[in-house]
């Protein structure tokens, strides 16, 4: 795998290379640059690979809180909270923080930005990656963590969407 900071300048695209596989590759034109496989009850957990590391990322409790470990750790590397809005808040160790929040009027666009507001990242209909140039100044483990972040909180999103609209049929 590559780093994703080699890739500023090219778009950047997940996939899901195989239709019945839980695993989804981000690429940069034909580069591998990270993976994330779905497991767990209603696939509530993430498994990430980066040229920077690996993460577990898992949903707790009522959903409104995600946390993420460190491959080879007990310990969290990162937290998410979930707001009603769609909203969501990582903190890092630190007290360094991040918002993920919608950025435009059709709910296509997602984007990362610093707690000051500068945005670092965008992801479009939930597989388009547009690095801004803010982004050039996060450690590279902090950007790879972003951007598979970006992705879970998406497909989160969908699996939620589609929970919400299934309507029960009493006969």
């Amino acid at each position: 795998m590559k780093p994703i900071s080699d890739f500023f300048e090219q778009e950047l695209r997940w996939v899901h290379p195989r239709w019945l596989s839980n695993v989804y590759e981000l690429r940069g034109g034909n580069e591998l640059l990270a993976t994330a496989r779905l497991e767990g009850p209603f696939r509530s957990q993430a498994l990430v690979e980066t040229a920077e590391g690996g993460w577990t990322i898992v949903r707790k409790g009522l959903r409104q809180s995600i946390a993420v470990v460190q491959t080879g750790s007990h310990e969290e590397a990162a937290t998410l909270k979930r707001g009603m809005s769609g909203k969501v808040t990582l903190l890092l160790p630190g007290e360094q923080g991040f918002q993920w929040s919608c950025t435009s009027f059709w709910r296509d666009i997602w984007s990362w930005c610093t707690n000051e507001g500068t945005p670092l990242l965008h992801l479009t209909r939930g597989s388009r990656v547009q690095l801004e140039p803010a982004a050039r100044e996060l450690p590279e483990p902090e950007l790879a963590l972003l951007t598979t972040l970006g992705w879970y909180l998406h497909k989160l999103q969908e699996e939620d969407a589609a929970a919400a609209s299934i309507v029960p049929v009493i006969s």
